[in-house]
């Protein structure tokens, strides 16, 4: 079973490799005036906060250990039974020295916007902005500005926090309270806030903040919220939980980038989280924004302040945010100092160059993207479907009524006719993410997916007796419908699986240990572009140049709940499948800086002729041709698609039933098991014997042979060995030790 990766296989190819990443997680805030009433306040959660903060020391990585030695299920019963229930919270008013100083004295025009997500429990109880003890924020501004935050030692056990302690630039001569440092950081011409003004969450985790509310904060940059002037002349808006704060600001303020006034800051970080929304600036208005247009706001994603983010090191933090935020910001306001020829403030450690280079550490632009370093066994993420029932609460499990030898989407999902669908674990498989997979392609035990369909998504579960669907995101309405017709459902399975085991004895052994294998009836043009993108290549770079297809010119759909090998929680952004007109503006050099590679020209000479043969209507026309000679003919006019490819995309979405995707794998099963002379003496697959190798199992199974093929390819799937007859798995293991000492004999003939 593989857990948390996309399955993304190219057809016939049994490679077993994974890729996947991971990214920060963020923090919560609050608010008080007559434009931001004052927050629903949680007492039960803050009771609950307190309660935890007796019973548990809270460790430098953010995670807590029990100070009891009870079992790890009394404690998680415990932690059930104490679950916050979700209240609607508001986030605080906007920080600046205007309504934080009240001395009568000049200030700097706001310079530098600092956004987190939304309050912690623990800010909201405390009343104070990034109020989490654990929380980094004070003190980076600390060692930025001159400061040092007075919680470095903790209340409970009375020891230092080692994560920030022995790293800290002053001494106890320089602690201030909360009221002093955000005089201080305001002074400098910060101002801070946050980008959710009101939600709904169970706990402090942003992946959790529902029915959200964005603050103003376009109007506050541009000077127009409760008539602030001073925030007017904002340069760089940062953001301070990371990629999941960044998503959340996407999400909102989308609409401000496309209208040219935002840019992603140049770092590699910044580059990622803001990529998409940056590539539709570019699609909008021809070109990118910079920030050299004075009217042009800079956005910059550093690594997140909250506790959860313990991917990096607090000297990373600091080395990040000081090159991103508190550098640019006091050289601001030196130049402020400087012109208005104002006293020169409490000198500041900071340094802060001309043009500082953000160092962030190299970090994955999504967990799809990611090919481990490590064993290619290792998955690097999983999807819990106690995550995925938080999910669209309101739409409930609707019953395909499909019985198991009509479809089993184990057996149909993971074969490598579709490139679409994340595994989902039970919590129960908690040691599931470290052990070894058995295969890339999938796994006949796993009983859950998630992935994106048309303009849906869909989670899809597989019962002892039936199919189950739920949506997740897009229309409800007609979904039923849809993957009937997706999984073809029309066709019934069980007479054919009857009719090819009296046609073969093999067959006949294969169709009672797998049932349910159906092919798919998938959309044309995605069935295309992605098995061009397959031609010659392994798994993960399959996976990783569909999801940056998806995520450059599809529509953004949803975020999904991962969890990282290291057990730490995140999220995924699911995006659609391109349309034709999205990819209208795709040039070759965008697709290879995607990672497409020659294939990028492929990509680009298919649109083309595609769109001057009909479009999306041209390809859906072929299904109505009987002849699957001639749909492969049609297809393999289009740059970048042979004879394997146009039969996989006639085969998988056009109902081209009879088709035969032949390659390798496909070779060795029609001489082994039907014909050893269908090769000849011929050292490639040439015409001829491609044709040779496909009427081997049309004439074997004259109704569906493509169907048939697919179901004894399943078999040579190392993921379904387990289900196999014993003396068939030896047989294909003494094949191919036959096939292996054949090739080496040939070898050193050849070597001489």
């Amino acid at each position: 079973m593989i857990v948390g990766r996309i399955i993304s296989p190219s057809i016939f190819l049994l490679v077993s490799d994974r890729s996947g990443k991971m990214s920060a997680l963020g923090r919560t805030r609050r608010s008080t005036s007559s434009y931001f009433p004052s927050p629903v306040s949680s007492s039960s959660a803050i009771a609950a906060l307190r309660t935890t903060e007796k019973g548990a020391e809270i460790k430098p990585s953010g995670k807590r250990k029990l100070n009891d030695k009870k079992s790890s299920s009394s404690a998680k019963k415990k932690k059930k039974a104490a679950k916050i229930k979700a209240e609607r919270t508001k986030s605080f008013e906007p920080k600046w020295w205007g309504n934080v100083i009240n001395d009568g004295s000049e200030y700097p025009p706001v310079h530098t916007l600092i956004l987190g997500t939304h309050p912690s429990i623990a800010s909201l109880s405390k009343n104070e902005m990034y109020g989490h003890p654990l929380n980094a924020f004070w003190y980076l501004a600390g060692d930025a500005i001159g400061f040092r935050r007075s919680a470095a030692v903790s209340s409970t056990t009375g020891k230092p926090y080692v994560y920030y302690h022995e790293h800290l630039r002053y001494n106890n001569d320089h602690i201030l309270e909360y009221s002093q440092q955000l005089k201080r950081v305001v002074a400098k011409g910060f101002a801070m806030w946050d980008i959710v003004a009101e939600c709904e969450r169970e706990g402090s985790l942003d992946q959790d903040i529902q029915e959200e509310v964005a603050n103003p904060i376009r109007e506050f940059c541009e000077g127009t919220l409760n008539n602030i002037k001073e925030s007017s002349s904002v340069k760089r808006i940062v953001i301070a939980n990371g990629t999941t704060g960044a998503k959340f600001f996407v999400k909102h303020f989308t609409e401000w980038f496309v209208d040219g006034k935002l840019c992603a800051a140049s770092d590699d970080m910044s580059q990622r989280a803001f990529k998409t929304v940056m590539n539709k600036q570019r699609r909008a208005i021809g070109e990118t924004a910079s920030n050299e247009n004075s009217d042009v706001i800079e956005v910059v994603c550093l690594p997140g302040v909250s506790p959860a983010a313990a991917k990096f090191t607090y000297l990373e933090k600091r080395a990040a945010w000081e090159a991103g935020c508190f550098g640019p910001g006091l050289k601001d306001f030196e130049t402020w100092q400087s012109s208005t020829k104002q006293p020169k403030q409490q000198a500041t450690s900071c340094k802060t160059p001309e043009k500082q280079q953000i160092k962030t550490p190299k970090r994955e632009p999504s967990p799809a993207l990611k090919t481990p370093a490590s064993s290619p066994k290792e998955p690097a993420f999983r999807i819990l479907s106690s995550s995925i029932a938080k999910l669209a609460q309101e739409n409930e499990w609707i019953d395909l009524n499909v019985p198991p030898h009509e479809l089993r989407p184990s057996a149909t999902l993971t074969n490598g006719q579709c490139f679409n669908w994340m595994v989902v674990d039970t919590d129960e498989s908690s040691d599931a993410i470290n052990s070894p997979r058995q295969s890339a392609w999938g796994t006949h035990d796993a009983k859950e997916w998630i992935g994106p369909l048309c303009d849906r998504v869909l989670s899809i579960k597989e019962t002892p007796t039936t199919t189950m669907f739920r949506v997740l995101h897009g229309p409800t309405e007609g979904t039923k419908e849809y993957l009937q017709q997706y999984f073809r459902l029309e066709t019934p399975l069980l007479p054919l699986y009857e009719e090819w085991s009296k046609a073969d004895a093999r067959m006949k052994k294969i169709a009672a240990a797998i049932p349910g294998v159906r092919i798919l009836r998938q959309t044309p043009l995605e069935c295309m572009f992605s098995f061009i993108c397959s031609s010659n290549n392994n798994i993960p770079r399959i996976t990783k140049m569909l999801s940056s297809f998806r995520e450059t010119y599809g529509s953004f759909m949803m975020e999904i709940p991962i969890q990282s090998s290291a057990g730490d929680e995140d999220s995924i952004s699911i995006f659609s499948f391109p349309t034709l007109d999205s990819l209208g503006n795709a040039s070759e050099e965008d697709l290879r800086a995607m990672g497409l590679g020659y294939r990028a020209k492929y990509i680009v000479g298919t649109r083309d002729l595609l769109q001057t043969s009909g479009g999306e209507e041209f390809l859906l026309n072929l299904r109505s041709n009987d002849d699957c000679q001639a749909v492969q003919d049609e297809l393999t006019k289009f740059s970048g698609i042979g004879r394997k490819v146009a039969d996989c995309v006639a085969l998988f979405s056009l109902d081209a039933d009879d088709a035969i995707p032949v390659d390798i794998h496909v070779q060795h099963i029609a001489s082994r098991d039907y014909d050893p002379t269908v090769l000849g003496q011929a050292k490639s697959l040439t015409p001829t014997i491609y044709k040779r190798v496909g009427d081997l199992f049309r004439s074997r199974f004259p109704r569906r042979a493509g169907w048939a093929h697919s179901l004894l390819f399943v078999a040579e799937l190392p993921s379904f060995r387990s289900v196999l007859p014993l003396d068939m798995v030896k047989e294909m293991d003494e094949w191919k030790k036959h096939e292996q000492e054949q090739k080496a004999k040939q070898k050193k003939k050849k070597n001489g």
